[in-house]
């Protein structure tokens, strides 16, 4: 919860149980004119310093204030469990690192040019599974927050990621036994799909107001990830704004779970 939101449900709650500013004060070892500027909107305090606000008063911090999971109509494809969602959440991190790994070598091997040889192929498949195993367990958290914040263009743009990912890796281990005809059709499908997806995906991120500028610019380079891969001609540009907005992904789906742990 964001000021001035905050101030007001304080000052709610402060109401509710009776207390004065100068009575509330005494109790929680904060200055009176801290308490007027939060309950005034004019400042965001710590977590600390609402928790002790709050012991006061009487009431629960994480009842009051924490973002409650809300479960979603992709949990049980994707096996989200409410009672872990925090360990989810930490996964997709970890996740995220590997994806990031193994989606630089999967560009690097659709440069290579040895589809005759059984050895690429091998290579060729088991780092688009690779890839696409770590991009479903990243993607699932962002389809967790998506509930957790109530963002639903967040949990449908990640999931037609997912749906969208696996689908073009399927016909990119299919290209190497067909022809070059094929493998242009494909190819063009991925810039599209990727294009209209990343631009979704952008926006939704643009919703997630809680976490600043960090998901502000997030989403701004995935909307021009997006625009780049419709485009096709910039398409070479999206190598480089795709590698940008993974890292920033990661770092935001690691701020995430600090948020919910209470750490921030």
């Amino acid at each position: 919860m964001k000021q001035p939101e905050l101030g007001k449900k304080i000052l709610e709650l402060r109401k509710q149980k009776g207390f004065t500013q100068e009575e509330l004060v005494d109790q929680c070892n904060i200055n009176v004119r801290t308490i007027q500027r939060i309950e005034a909107g004019d400042v965001s305090p710590r977590s600390y310093t609402i928790k002790a606000i709050l012991e006061v008063l009487g009431f629960n911090y994480e009842e009051i204030f924490e973002e409650k999971y809300i479960p979603g109509k992709f949990d049980s494809i994707l096996g989200i469990k409410e009672s872990i969602i925090l360990k989810q959440l930490n996964f997709a991190f970890i996740f995220g690192i590997g994806f990031f790994v193994f989606g630089s070598l999967e560009i690097l091997v659709e440069f290579l040019d040895f589809k005759d040889d059984w050895l690429f192929k091998v290579i060729y498949t088991l780092v688009k599974s690779l890839s696409f195993i770590t991009l479903l367990f990243f993607f699932r958290g962002f389809i967790i927050v998506g509930n957790i914040y109530k963002n639903y263009l967040l949990q449908i743009s990640a999931f037609l990621i997912i749906v969208f990912t696996l689908f073009l890796s399927f016909l990119d281990v299919l290209s190497l036994y067909l022809s070059d005809d094929f493998v242009g059709i494909v190819g063009l499908s991925k810039l599209i799909s990727y294009g209209i997806v990343s631009i979704l995906f952008g926006v939704a991120l643009l919703r997630l107001k809680e976490f600043g500028g960090l998901a502000y610019w997030t989403g701004i380079i995935e909307i021009i990830t997006g625009a780049c891969l419709l485009l096709i001609i910039l398409s070479p540009i999206a190598l480089v704004t795709q590698a940008i907005v993974e890292i920033l992904e990661i770092i935001l789906i690691y701020r995430i779970a600090l948020k919910l742990k209470g750490k921030l």
